[in-house]
């Protein structure tokens, strides 16, 4: 694996020589939508009190941001919500870096897709769950989100450039596993997409405990009708996280196995060597599972979170293939076949179960607006381009 070779670890003391090769940074913990697979509840009263990273933070990384390889400018949330956003893709393009994100679309102007293609962004994934499911899982129209992203090729072709790349990322769920072909139909005519990412679904709430995607029953032979699909077109198609025969790590091309995911046969899972992960909240995060031990930029200095002492024993169990507490049942490594549903969340649904279901939402009174404030449906809550 891209991974592998790119570590350069000491077993014995547990140390990881150089900085790491890849940086998260959660520019912002909110999101303009309230996706049901997501885990937060953006819907909750909880989300507002997201917060949003500091762009003098930013800055104080930037030595960080241009000796790494990858920068990654999302966790959880919209990256496209933060207030300073589009500055922080000017700091983080300034290095050597490839310099990616993953959205939902919405947010995107022909401003916006104009600064991406002239920063030299690397790649934008952008998230779809389906056509018809597209709604219900995320509360926005299929349609909508595919208009807004063609404003991104469209700014990338009148350039003549190769980049931003193009990625298309699916969750597959039970219920639109069988609207991945009929999408992939629709979008890969009208875009040029670099490569098209798929994972099951990870439960986090009561309301998918059903949407288990290892039960549906047509779903290998979705998966590979998708990859000679995906072929036709000249995007690659990776299925990653998952314990389905199409994922690349079950594939008989050993070179055909992709850097996506954090499974390795060598360090168990290269999170800990390869990455950090940077919270809106200054937190340092060490994998995708989101172990941590509360090391926060504010108060210490990335060298010595680095190479901390809990940093390199995590390593030296992973590397003995020891999975500990959280790392038993990592979806990001094992896969998802149990699929097991989150323990903090016993017994809770999520605020948008009613959309999800195709329930009506509960009545709620009417709140008046104040004397001459505008109007407008919901229909129309994206920007104008």
């Amino acid at each position: 694996m891209l991974k592998d070779r790119l570590i350069d670890y000491d077993p014995a003391t547990g140390r990881v020589n150089g900085p790491p090769q890849q940086i998260f940074l959660e520019v912002t913990g909110r999101c303009n939508l309230a996706c049901v697979h997501c885990p937060k509840d953006y819907g909750s009263p909880a989300a507002a009190f997201e917060t949003d990273l500091p762009l003098a933070t930013v800055r104080r990384l930037q030595p960080w941001l241009e000796r790494t390889r990858f920068v990654n400018l999302n966790m959880v949330g919209e990256p496209l919500v933060a207030p300073h956003f589009d500055e922080i893709v000017r700091l983080s393009c300034s290095g050597s870096a490839e310099v990616s994100f993953n959205t939902n679309a919405t947010l995107f102007t022909e401003r916006r897709c104009a600064l991406f293609v002239e920063r030299g962004v690397h790649s934008i994934a952008v998230s779809f769950d389906g056509l018809d499911s597209h709604e219900r899982v995320r509360g926005v129209k299929y349609e909508a989100v595919r208009e807004r992203l063609l404003l991104l090729a469209r700014a990338r072709d009148r350039a003549g450039s190769e980049r931003p790349h193009i990625a298309i990322a699916y969750t597959l769920m039970r219920s639109n596993t069988r609207e991945l072909p009929r999408l992939l139909a629709d979008l890969l005519p009208r875009v040029r997409v670099h490569a098209v990412h798929v994972q099951p679904l990870v439960v986090f709430y009561e309301t998918l405990r059903g949407e288990n995607a290892y039960d549906e029953p047509a779903v290998d032979e979705v998966l590979a009708a998708c990859r000679d699909l995906c072929a036709r077109h000249g995007a690659a198609f990776t299925l990653f996280r998952s314990q389905f025969a199409q994922d690349e790590r079950h594939r008989d091309a050993r070179e055909l196995r992709q850097e996506l995911g954090p499974f390795s046969e060598v360090y168990g899972c290269t999170d800990p060597f390869f990455e950090l992960k940077i919270r809106s909240t200054g937190e340092v995060v060490a994998c995708s599972y989101g172990l941590t031990s509360g090391a926060n930029v504010h108060d210490r200095d990335l060298d010595e979170i680095w190479n901390s002492g809990w940093q390199r024993e995590l390593r030296k169990r992973l590397y003995a293939k020891v999975y500990a507490g959280a790392c038993t049942h990592c979806p990001y490594v094992h896969g998802g076949a149990e699929n097991q549903l989150d323990p903090l969340r016993p017994g809770v649904h999520h605020s948008r179960a009613e959309r999800f279901l195709g329930r009506p939402p509960p009545a709620t009174p009417a709140r008046a607006l104040p004397r001459g404030a505008p109007r407008r449906s919901e229909s129309s809550s994206f920007p104008s381009a």
